[in-house]
Formats: structure tokens, sequence, C-alpha cells
């Protein structure tokens, strides 16, 4: 059995919503999205409230005055940046960075780049989904997202000891950096390849597998769709995932961190979350299972985990654009 995510409109009001009221200065901005659909239109509402924001940068800072160019790695593996046939956007970095561009009082353009480091101040402003293993000539700031890969069981969300795993059966979408990072470790278990995670997962639901290890926000976003699967630990130290700003834009750094502060201090980052991720608690040290080792190496020819979700070019991909404060890709 396949279980298809499907990207509904219900999301997209939600992080509309939760913009509107971000902007709108309220202390409480998720209790208050239930006055916010209480008004006749959700879309009208954040559009009033954006248009009271002025643009607090301008060019050369950004390269095109009133918008912010976002830079996106759209092989990135869901929920993080998904792509319909007609080249919309939708995922959890969109969101991020349409929530930023609202308090920034921008508008939002995105375009795909595969080096960070010669995109950032050519072709776009910012780069989504940076860790601190980015090439040189980035700084990343606004820690947003956490980067690990991560197991999951049937069960409730915890973090399971090294000895839950010995001897059991755990599956792996063939290719993956997941199967690899698994082989290179010390852990005594069978593994068990599948073709993508929704069949990894039906197989965990089913009894067939043990445990499924993959990527800890894809698995997180899969695991929507099953009552009884959860998060019980990752195998690597989580690393935090902010926006990348060229390293000699030091006036669009401040206000990108600024930005991602406020959207995460009004509770909107916990919307994006909450949507994208369910109850996924924030990842840390405190995440990893402890006692595995895992040998030094290179992960080579791996490709992402994927998803099958509805309406997508590919199984990986899917949605249409997020929000308001969006554009469909160029590039």
């Amino acid at each position: 059995m396949t279980r298809n995510k499907t990207l509904g409109r219900c999301g997209v009001a939600l992080l509309s919503a939760a913009a509107a009221v971000s902007l709108a200065g309220c202390s409480n901005p998720v209790s208050a999205l239930q006055q916010t659909f209480g008004t006749p239109s959700v879309a009208e509402a954040r559009a009033k409230q954006a248009a009271a924001v002025q643009p607090q940068l301008s060019a050369p800072t950004i390269i095109k005055g009133g918008t912010l160019t976002v830079g996106l790695d759209t092989s990135a593996s869901a929920p993080r940046c998904l792509t319909s046939h007609d080249g919309s956007m939708q995922g959890y970095d969109i969101d991020m960075a349409c929530a930023v561009a609202d308090e920034l009082g921008l508008q939002v353009e995105f375009v795909s780049v595969s080096n960070a480091s010669q995109a950032l101040g050519q072709t776009c402003d910012v780069v989504m989904g940076a860790s601190a293993s980015s090439t040189g000539g980035v700084t990343v700031v606004g820690a947003y997202a956490e980067d690990a890969v991560g197991f999951f069981h049937k069960g409730s969300e915890q973090v399971a000891a090294k000895e839950d795993l010995v001897g059991k059966t755990i599956g792996v979408q063939d290719g993956s950096a997941s199967q690899q990072l698994l082989k290179r470790s010390d852990l005594e278990a069978r593994q068990e390849s599948f073709e993508n995670l929704n069949d990894a997962f039906d197989a965990l639901e089913q009894g067939i597998v043990d445990y499924v290890l993959c990527d800890a926000f894809s698995g997180a976003y899969l695991q929507a769709g099953y009552g009884d699967i959860a998060f019980c630990g990752s195998l690597n130290v989580p690393q935090s995932v902010g926006v990348g700003v060229a390293a000699t834009n030091t006036e669009l750094q401040s206000a990108v961190k600024a930005a991602v502060d406020k959207v995460t201090s009004d509770g909107v980052s916990d919307v994006v979350r909450s949507r994208w991720l369910g109850g996924l608690t924030p990842l840390g040290d405190a995440s990893q299972v402890s006692g595995i080792e895992v040998s030094a190496g290179t992960v080579e020819g791996a490709t992402s985990d994927t998803t099958e979700v509805e309406g997508a070019a590919s199984g990986v991909q899917d949605g249409s654009t997020a929000g308001t404060n969006a554009a469909d890709i160029a590039g």
C-alpha cells in the first residue's frame, strides 16, 4: 500500500494567518489564529498587514528592490522543497522564506541554486537550508531547522537505546545516504532495502521491519500518514540549518537574523514546523542514539530520501505556490 501525501489549501491558509498575526505584533499569534480564521478572507487580512510593513532593505543590499530573492536546493528531500509540474513551490523552506520576507517588508522570488557561494549576491540574496558545512563565502544565520538521519518505529516519540536496535530489521531506501551511514556504523542489525520511503514505512506499519532509518524531516513528514509511527532517535548528531548569506553582506546578515528570530519568537515557525513535521520535537545532541560508532568516509553517489506525493513531477515533489507571498521558481 502506498501512502500519498496530499498538500491542500488548509496548510497554506494556516501559514498565511500565522504570518498576518506575526506582522500585527500579537504576543500570542498561535492562539490568535482562531480569531483570524473568523475573518471573511484570510488572504485579504494578511495582505493588509503586509502592506503596512515598509521594506527594510534596498539595493545594493538586495539584488532587486522590494524583493527578497531566495535560493533553493530543489533536489532537497521532502518536505524541505516540493515542486509541482508547473514549477510552483511549496515546502518547509518555502514557508520559512515567505515568513522572513514578510518580516522584512519584501516580496519573495525563488531561484534554483547548486552552489551557494557562487549564487549569493549574483542570482539570489539568501539561500535556504545552509549549514556549517556550506562552502566558503557563506555566513549562516537564523537557525530554523535541523539536519539528521533518524530512526522511526511503531510507538511514541522517544530516543531508543543502541540495545533496542541490535539484531532488529531496519528499513532504508536503496542507494540513500541513510543506507550508507548504516553500513558504515557498528550497529549489528539486519538491513532491508526499499525503492522509496513510502514502501519502507508501509513495511514498518505491517511489521515487516522493526525500524526505518531515513532523513529525519522526511520521516516526520511521512509519519503523519500513520497513527502509530514516531521518531525514536538519530544516528548522527543533528546539525542546525539556517539561512545562508554572502559573508561580505553584513547588513543583510543582521536583517535576516532579526527576521528569523522574530518569526521564531512570534510562534510562526512553530506553525510551519507543525504543518510539515507534525509533532516532531526540535532535534539536538540529546536526540542521538548513544553508543553507535560510524566510520569516517564520504557519502558518494547517494540519493535523497524520496516520498511519493500527488501531482508531482517526481517522487519527492509536489505542491503549489506557498502562501500569498510567493512566486514560481525561476532558473
